[in-house]
């Protein structure tokens, strides 16, 4: 895949360049042309290779969370930087990874879930949600669902406080999760989505613009819908956040946008319907980058750095 075609309108930065080269000369495919078995190890290999690592002290455990949907319950991984023990009540931020639905995993975020609990400080839940085409929608929307409302009742086991406030977050797929939360549960303090896909019709310029941008091609769209949500929910409320009723009432919103990307204009959208509702929401858009930069620290360095100081400076400021 190349850039060619879009360099006569913007400035690709050296740290995407780079990362397609690494990719291409790894022999990574696109998910629509693997199976599901292999999406998932691919995109675990991915994360292991480009998400880096990060000084961290501090506890890292792990709960499940009980659900009446699944026996085994929903496993969470909860960080709590030593900085924490410096605020009166930190703040917890529950974080759903990305993935179309279909991939991707806590292991994926682990190092960006470090960086915000050791920044803003916070206490960081990290959520194993369902994934289709085993369970299909709207199964990990009962996970989150679930999940935000124990950690609401269960916060002085995380290491927070009665008074300490709970936000949500997530990239991409996961922050479809998070847009979703809150309009489901009340007294959410603040959201943070990054390149948000909150409107599964994807009728946007950018959706048509980016359709064969390298890391998310309208094909591997394709291939994430089709496994995960039947045609006919697509226009669900709950499915696509953006045809929510309501929109008065929700928590502040920090949406980050990738420039080069197929959700970048659906993100805006969004901003626009929570602003028009007098809800504080503020966007930052990274330059330059594509869809799937944001966990992935290790190698979009200069690009991440901007982006994650935007998050636990939010946090911090809801906390």
């Amino acid at each position: 895949m190349s850039f060619d075609k879009f360099k006569p309108k913007y400035k690709i930065h050296e740290e995407t360049e780079n990362y397609f080269k690494l990719r291409a000369e790894a022999g990574a495919k696109p998910y629509d042309q693997l199976t599901v078995e292999e999406a998932r190890e691919g995109n675990v290999a991915n994360a292991k290779r480009f998400a880096g690592t990060t000084e961290f002290e501090g506890t890292v455990k792990e709960f499940t969370v009980p659900t009446k949907h699944c026996s085994d319950g929903i496993p969470i991984t909860v960080y709590r930087s030593k900085h924490c023990d410096l605020c009166v009540a930190p703040s917890v931020f529950v974080y759903f990874h990305g993935g179309g639905n279909v991939v991707g995993c806590r292991q994926t975020v682990d190092t960006i879930c470090r960086i915000f609990s050791r920044d803003a400080p916070c206490v960081v839940v990290n959520v194993e949600y369902r994934l289709a085409p085993e369970h299909r929608w709207p199964a990990n929307h009962e996970d989150a669902t679930c999940v935000v409302r124990w950690v609401k009742m269960n916060k002085s086991l995380l290491g927070a406080t009665n008074e300490s406030t709970v936000g949500v977050g997530g990239d991409s797929a996961g922050a479809r999760l998070a847009a979703t939360v809150c309009h489901d549960l009340p007294e959410i303090d603040y959201q943070v989505l990054v390149y948000p896909n909150v409107d599964l019709r994807r009728n946007y310029k950018s959706a048509e613009e980016f359709a064969e941008m390298p890391g998310l091609t309208k094909k591997m769209v394709d291939w994430f819908t089709e496994k995960y949500i039947d045609e006919k929910d697509i226009t669900n409320p709950k499915a696509s956040a953006i045809l929510q009723k309501k929109f008065s009432g929700l928590p502040p919103a920090l949406i980050i946008l990738a420039e080069l990307d197929q959700n970048r204009d659906q993100g805006y959208a969004y901003h626009e319907k929570l602003k028009e509702a007098g809800v504080k929401s503020q966007i930052f858009t990274v330059k330059g980058v594509t869809h799937g930069f944001f966990h992935l620290p290790g190698h979009f360095k200069e690009c991440c750095l901007r982006a994650h100081e935007k998050v636990s400076k939010f946090i911090k400021t809801h906390s």
